[in-house]
């Protein structure tokens, strides 16, 4: 059967006539899917006058640019940036520099940055997958991919401004610059020009992310393999610009460093002992050349002195310290980003967050080691390492795939192209061609330059949509259900939106505005209340302790929380089923800190203030209270203190119960209005300012 697919490498028409497509066009179309799966919140993310990043996280990295431009001048990081995201907050406060610190044009920019990283790492991988296989439609299939694998999508979605996407940039740029010069045998300006790239590429890595050794050090074991395949290969040792590069950019890091303080020390050190280990290395692999030694002898020398390499690591305490940590890690538990891909629902679970590339990737490991091995070709062993090391731990974290996803769409890009040719849709993918069969290939030789791609007839369109629909369609689909499940949603919007008002019409200063909420939208309230947004670690300490307290501990809670909290929020908590009454989250939420039948006599410091349409979200401030009291008949009963409270979105009747000691009741009570006590013990007007000066009323008989 004729094949139509395929492209000329002088750029003239093919013998069948037909029509073409410019690569850079097709390209351009798969950048394009990119950004199209990062939109699907766009709604909810631009809301009136603010920016609604989604999830947590994110506001994190919007505070901490902000306090860098906080003195209007050149951005200054903050002492918080100085070690651990450096470089991403200093890009994020240039980026928003000309906007100014808090403002809609600085959440705009914070907002836009994972869309932004998102298309320059797919392109990343289109020249990486390109430049590996000589095969443009494999580049632009792994694009393809990248770009509807969910577990990258939906931290590369427009408002999920966290670390992730600024360092999948860094990433696939170390990734294509290896790939790159050990595909080069020329040692010209472009070869050294690659090698700075790779400088700056792990120099980058190394400070964007306090966990930076984690995504470095699948170049030990890639760099190793390859140096089997290159002492079996004559000609210029290929391993020479790859070691000047990582020397370079360890040199790069370390000057920052030194000169700035970004990044913790483990960090650069970590990197420090990366670059030394590639200098032994290619010391090594000279050495075995000058001796006429075997591949065999390679591999025997790199097991020692990889042994070696670890047990002298653990002598110094700095980097052992960090080992442990790092190790305790990924056994603990925690939020749900810390199980593993498969931690839930097995299978399905790994598609569902990795995509169909993940389906078509898998049976092309075996395939990159052979085609690595048999065409000594070590890029195909570096794809293969950080596919492996990535996968790893994904299993272990499912916040890695997103990581393990642009080298997943590279092997799942040519799994794809063979897939096509199994059917007779396409030509065979370069990698899988015989070494003779050069005469029609199906992409110019080397992968790139200004050649078309020649579309196939109206057959074989609509069968390649198809099987691109399959590949596109599940993955576009559960990456914009996840995104559903991360954007701020209505309630939480509401309820941030009217402290943040209340908080400027009475001038509520800081802590005194501080919100108590559910910790994993704890920084989206603040950040829009008060514009602290720096940890989360209060919340995540005292909130559900707080609300599954009892009933009647509400006084000890506010003076717990006195001085340091102004606002709780509540929530529903449908998932739980019903609240026990006797606790404070039912006191609050369902009753409005009103009193029970029993013994549950209300709280009188936490004084509803807002409710949201729905009722999903309601808000409290923290109040002295005022408190009444006055005379009651019959030791050991009780009053009951009743009062029609209207507060926007909700109208309900605040009770409060006092017991009875020596003929007198006294109680705390939240809320300014008229309260009826008991069935015939008169009534009693308590003000706003009694409410908030914590007066005391005393009812004569």
């Amino acid at each position: 059967m004729a094949d139509r697919s395929d492209v000329t490498q002088d750029g003239h028409a093919t013998p069948d006539g037909g029509r073409r497509i410019r690569v850079r066009t097709a390209l351009a179309l798969a950048l394009l899917l990119v950004v199209l799966v990062r939109l699907p919140t766009v709604q909810e993310i631009f809301r009136d006058d603010w920016v609604v990043l989604a999830s947590n996280d994110p506001y994190f990295y919007r505070y901490l640019a902000d306090q860098a431009l906080i003195d209007g001048a050149l951005p200054s990081l903050p002492d918080r940036a100085i070690q651990g995201e450096p470089l991403l907050v200093a890009t994020l406060a240039v980026a928003a520099w000309p906007f100014g610190a808090g403002t809609w044009g600085s959440g705009f920019v914070v907002a836009w940055y994972p869309v932004v990283a998102a298309v320059v790492t797919a392109a990343l991988v289109y020249g990486a997958a390109t430049r590996l296989t000589g095969d443009v439609r494999i580049g632009l299939a792994s694009a393809g991919l990248l770009a509807v694998t969910p577990a990258h999508a939906y931290r590369t979605a427009l408002g999920v401004a966290d670390h992730h996407a600024f360092d999948y940039v860094w990433l696939a740029l170390t990734a294509l610059a290896v790939i790159e010069l050990l595909a080069r045998s020329d040692r010209d300006r472009r070869t050294w020009l690659v090698a700075g790239g790779l400088a700056v590429a792990v120099a980058g890595q190394a400070l964007a992310w306090e966990a930076a050794p984690l995504l470095l050090v699948p170049l030990a074991p890639g760099l190793a393999l390859a140096a089997l395949v290159e002492i079996r290969r004559p000609g210029p040792e290929r391993l020479l610009p790859v070691v000047a590069g990582l020397v370079s950019g360890a040199a790069l890091a370390h000057l920052v460093h030194l000169t700035l303080g970004w990044q913790y020390a483990a960090v650069i050190y970590a990197l420090d002992l990366l670059a030394l280990g590639s200098v032994g290395l290619l010391a090594l692999v000279a050495a075995i050349r000058r001796m006429d030694g075997s591949w065999t002898w390679l591999a025997a020398a790199e097991a020692v002195f990889g042994v070696i390499a670890v047990v002298a690591v653990r002598q110094f305490p700095l980097l052992a310290d960090e080992l442990e940590s790092g190790l305790s890690f990924f056994v603990r538990s925690g939020p749900a980003e810390l199980a593993g891909v498969g931690a839930n629902y097995g299978a399905v679970g790994v598609l569902v967050l990795l995509g169909f590339a993940s389906v078509l990737a898998a049976p092309m490991l075996p395939l990159a080691a052979k085609w690595g091995w048999q065409r000594l070709e070590p890029g195909w062993f570096v794809l293969g390492v950080y596919t492996i090391h990535f996968g790893v731990l994904a299993a272990l974290q499912r916040r890695f795939a997103g990581e393990l996803a642009p080298f997943a769409a590279i092997l799942g890009g040519v799994g794809f192209v063979m897939l096509a040719s199994w059917f007779d849709l396409v030509r065979s993918p370069v990698p899988r061609r015989r070494e003779r069969d050069t005469a029609s290939s199906a992409v110019a030789a080397d992968g790139g330059g200004d050649v078309d791609l020649v579309v196939p007839d109206r057959t074989r369109v609509a069968l390649l949509a198809g099987l691109a629909g399959v590949a596109v369609g599940s993955g576009s689909l559960y990456a914009a259900l996840i995104d559903r499940r991360l954007v701020i949603d209505d309630a939480t919007y509401e309820a941030a939106r009217w402290i943040s008002g209340y908080v400027d019409d009475h001038d509520v200063p800081y802590p005194e505005s501080y919100v108590l909420s559910k910790w994993g939208r704890n920084r989206v309230y603040n950040y829009f209340v008060n514009g602290e947004a720096a940890s989360y670690g209060y919340a995540r300490r005292h909130y559900e302790d707080f609300l599954f307290s009892n009933a009647n501990s509400g006084a000890d809670w506010y003076a717990e929380f006195d001085g340091r909290v102004g606002f709780v929020v509540t929530r529903d908590l449908p998932h739980l089923g019903l609240i026990a009454s006797s606790r404070i989250q039912s006191t609050l939420h369902d009753r409005f800190g009103s009193a029970e039948v029993g013994n549950i006599s209300g709280v009188g410091h936490f004084r509803a203030v807002f409710a949201t349409d729905d009722g999903a979200r309601k808000v409290f401030r923290l109040v002295p209270g005022a408190t009444v009291r006055g005379p009651a008949p019959g030791d050991g009963d009780s009053v009951r203190l009743t009062a029609a409270v209207s507060i926007p979105g909700a109208d309900f009747e605040y009770v409060r119960r006092a017991s009875v000691t020596d003929g007198t009741f006294e109680v705390t009570v939240a809320n300014p209005g008229t309260y009826r006590i008991g069935p015939d013990g008169g009534t009693v007007e308590i003000t706003e300012d009694m409410v908030q000066a914590g007066e005391r009323v005393t009812i004569e008989r």
